[in-house]
């Protein structure tokens, strides 16, 4: 029985090796983060996108790098691992239909080890953090090409999002009828999947799943950029009508009732009114407050009935978002002796959650089919092996276990909220946050950006304007 011992040996191993999930790869700097520890998490993140360059989670490390040198003040590194991520998203996207076969047919085989091509959150949130980066280093041309980047992405995400995930779906269906496998619609309408997963999900996991993968998936963070941008950077005419157009698109997603992006809106169709020259002096403190949601797994025990008979209830891991509510929602802000509050402009946990749930059909189904295929030709194995169909029992037990963890990557250095505080820059050029004096350049706008990551954590603090050349007020 030594060759039996040296099967159940190799497959211990890949056992072993499944069972380190992105979350707990980036537990040491997700607690570096949360305590404001940038440097720290910026050195960690950088070591996982050198050594996952060729792999299928490049995309989701370069993020996180991006994120945490630009937390950490280093503008050069981060523009260098954002455009890193932006090429890697480009060539997934000219290569779509040849991604999603290789998705679909991986489905059959083993779908872990799938590249990470991001979700339309992603790809705003890298835009608008390089257009800032830039802005920052007063590369102004760059930051014009980051924020038509962004428009292009935010239009794709409105335009898109729906149909391709059901492009998706059908793909997975007429795949599964190639191969004689039960198709995606059979598994989420399936009375007894559904129950399992109202009982792990509650009302997440409808009767009419599909449903959900309807809907815009924005950010009005990301049109209050482009907007400020252009107010104080136009070129010409169609720059001051372009910023007072993305000033209303981001007022009307908050429904009109954010003070500050209305008091935008309004001042930059002056400006492209010509009823005033230049846009008003005016600070802003831009809060990045909390952390991002991660995601975990749970397991759901799902009937294989419907893939064959005979087949058992089998242990399936699903994704769940775990929001991470250590953060402080507020800051006190303080100029010319008056207090200033914060309107929440991005919630980026309900932009996260509103795509996972389109997206977690398609998860439901493709995850489901890929258990029914191995748990069928296990199934299979043990009948042909006899007398030693315990063998093949065990075998398929431990390659199931290797190959069943969900997909957990997510770009987790991402904040919880972004809340504005807006404000006419004061004449003395002082304005004070929780107690720290932050110098301003007056008669300009300035724009402090502050993250904190969790109640206790650092507060870390930068600032810049839209001057053609930098100040020593621009080091905090």
């Amino acid at each position: 029985m030594i060759w039996l011992a040296r099967v159940l040996c190799v497959y211990g191993v890949l056992a072993l090796a499944g069972c380190a999930t992105y979350t707990s790869q980036t537990e040491k700097m997700r607690a570096d983060w949360a305590a404001g520890n940038a440097a720290s998490a910026s050195r960690e993140a950088e070591d996982f996108a050198k050594s996952s360059a060729d792999s299928g989670d490049a995309l989701v490390w370069f993020l996180e790098a991006g994120a945490a040198a630009r937390a950490d003040g280093k503008l050069k590194e981060s523009i260098g691992h954002f455009d890193a991520a932006f090429k890697l998203v480009e060539r997934y996207e000219s290569e779509a239909e040849i991604r999603l076969g290789q998705e679909t047919a991986a489905i059959f085989t083993n779908q872990s080890f799938m590249p990470y091509k991001g979700y339309n959150y992603d790809k705003i949130m890298m835009s608008v953090y390089q257009a800032l980066n830039h802005i920052e280093a007063k590369e102004f041309d760059a930051a014009a090409v980051d924020l038509k980047r962004l428009e292009n992405f935010q239009a794709s995400a409105e335009r898109k999002n729906a149909g391709d995930i059901e492009n998706r779906m059908r793909a997975l269906d007429e795949e599964s009828a190639k191969r004689g496998a039960v198709g995606a619609s059979s598994y989420l309408y399936n009375p007894g999947v559904n129950s399992a997963l109202r009982r792990a999900y509650g009302d997440k996991f409808p009767q009419s799943a599909r449903q959900q993968a309807k809907g815009v998936y924005v950010n009005p963070y990301a049109y209050w950029v482009g907007g400020l941008y252009f107010a104080n950077r136009p070129e010409d005419i169609s720059d001051k009508n372009r910023a007072a157009d993305l000033f209303r698109f981001a007022a009307q997603m908050l429904g009109g009732k954010s003070g500050p992006l209305n008091e935008d809106a309004r001042a930059a169709g002056m400006l492209a009114s010509g009823l005033i020259t230049k846009f008003p002096a005016t600070t802003y403190v831009v809060y990045e407050a909390g952390c991002a949601p991660v995601r975990k797994q749970i397991r759901v025990d799902i009937p294989l009935s419907i893939v064959g008979r005979g087949l058992p209830y089998v242990g399936v891991n699903f994704p769940y978002l775990d929001f991470q509510n250590f953060h402080r929602g507020d800051l006190s802000v303080m100029a010319g002796g008056k207090k200033y509050a914060f309107d929440t402009v991005a919630d980026m946990d309900e932009i996260i959650k509103r795509e996972f749930d389109s997206e977690f059909p398609y998860v439901v189904a493709k995850t489901i089919i890929s258990a029914g295929v191995k748990a069928a030709a296990e199934y299979a194995a043990s009948q042909a092996a006899g007398d030693y169909w315990w063998i093949a029992a065990i075998v398929g037990g431990i390659y199931q276990a290797a190959t069943n963890d969900a997909d957990l990557r997510t770009w987790t250095t991402l904040p919880k909220q972004i809340r504005i505080a807006r404000l006419p820059t004061p004449e003395d050029g002082k304005l004070s946050m929780d107690g720290k004096v932050v110098e301003l350049v007056p008669g300009c706008t300035n724009v402090v950006l502050v993250k904190r990551m969790s109640a206790g954590g650092k507060l870390i603090i930068r600032r810049f304007d839209f001057n053609d050349k930098m100040t020593t007020k621009d080091k905090i």
